[in-house]
């Protein structure tokens, strides 16, 4: 993704035209999350796997010849936003599938896939980086179609064919109703909770979200960081993730309140950008991405756990497709309001931080509000399947 925006600033391609292919990419991305959970749960995950990776293949050797080549720039920016849409479909499927585990494999596995994608993301760009530099950025692609085709062998190799089977969450009780058609689709009468749950997520991830494109932009525009001291702050960001994140999401299944993790993380990500709005050296920055890294632990896994627990095997994947629109728009969004907030207060741009500030505590007072509704509906869907017979193990507790 970086390098693909690289390459078209090398070819004159104006930064407004960059932003917004990233942006028409970024809303196709919605779409194709919501629909990839869609397919999930009517051909299993599978199938989507290999949908998803066969396209990441496909599109990874066209637009890598294209750059090969130099072909008409306006080729790459309206297929670069369809292929995006397409290697999409892979986010919910594998999420479905770790929501099908026993909340306790499910907590742990949320936490694996969250590490292995940050690692992912540190190594990737890495070599990226030396690929392009010495090899040409056509080679950037046939990278990614080479990871695209080892992804697939290990999904033929592994992964189990046909639907999600109610057989591995005798936790909660949301295992498939028998006899019961199971809704695949949220609606504000029966799942009102839930909605305004991820809309709140929706927000959290909005406020979070700075730690990425707005923060970048802050520090090399008004402090004048340098890239070297850029990459340090985001290389303790995945550090802090990669030590942390299993121990704290631990800490999370004794807690008994369901969004008690997000209220946390509003905390630490106000915290963050109250140190943020007074913070002028490469020190406090530092003190400021431990912080904000605290905030995305406590918020990413536990809140995709919460999702993942009103799930039934039938819908496990929509769900997922759900979640994964609604965090994917707020982080979007954190991306073009944070560096406009900048402009707008360009002569006070610590002010930015201040309002956000605000905005994240406010939504930690949502999820306070919320918490004892969306606790009830859990205990009453808990209630119901033992009554109906579908858990095979007492209920536990959270």
């Amino acid at each position: 993704m970086p390098f693909f925006a690289v390459y078209l600033e090398s070819r004159g391609v104006d930064y407004s035209v960059i932003g917004l292919t990233y942006l028409f990419a970024g809303l196709l991305l919605l779409l194709g999350v919501v629909l990839s959970g869609r397919l999930t749960d009517s051909f299993g995950p599978r199938r989507v796997l290999l949908i998803s990776y066969s396209f990441a293949f496909v599109s990874s050797l066209v637009l890598g010849y294209l750059v090969y080549t130099s072909a008409e720039v306006s080729w790459l920016l309206v297929l670069y936003p369809i292929f995006y849409l397409m290697r999409s479909f892979s986010q919910p499927a594998t999420s479905a599938m770790i929501a099908n585990q026993r909340e306790s494999h499910m907590r742990t596995g949320f936490s694996l896939s969250y590490v292995a994608g940050n690692l992912g993301f540190a190594i990737g760009p890495a070599i990226g980086g030396i690929l392009a530099q010495y090899y040409g950025y056509s080679t950037v692609f046939l990278l990614s179609a080479g990871t695209a085709v080892a992804v697939a062998v290990i999904t033929v190799m592994e992964v189990r064919g046909g639907l999600l089977v109610p057989t591995e969450r005798p936790d909660g009780g949301f295992l498939a109703t028998k006899g019961k058609t199971v809704n695949r689709w949220l609606s504000w009468k029966n799942d009102r909770n839930v909605i305004l749950f991820l809309v709140l997520v929706m927000c959290s991830f909005i406020a979070v979200g700075y730690e990425i494109t707005p923060l970048s932009v802050y520090v090399a525009g008004f402090l004048n960081f340098s890239n070297e001291q850029i990459g340090y702050l985001f290389a303790t960001n995945g550090l802090v993730i990669v030590i942390l994140q299993l121990p704290l999401t631990n800490l999370t299944t004794r807690m008994r309140s369901l969004v008690l993790p997000m209220m946390l993380s509003s905390v630490f990500a106000t915290t963050a950008f109250l140190i943020a709005a007074v913070s002028t050296n490469f020190l406090q920055w530092e003190l400021v991405m431990f912080t904000v890294t605290l905030a995305e632990i406590f918020q990413a896994v536990p809140s995709q756990t919460v999702v993942a627990l009103f799930s039934r095997a039938g819908n496990r994947g929509t769900y997922q497709g759900y979640y994964n629109a609604f965090t994917g728009a707020g982080r979007s969004i954190a991306s073009f309001v944070g560096p406009a907030t900048f402009g707008l207060l360009a002569l006070t741009p610590y002010l930015s931080w201040v309002v956000i500030a605000v905005f994240s505590l406010v939504v930690g007072f949502g999820f306070i509000l919320l918490s004892p509704n969306l606790n009830r509906d859990y205990s009453a869907m808990k209630a119901g399947a033992q009554a109906n017979g579908n858990l095979e193990e007492p209920i536990t507790e959270i």
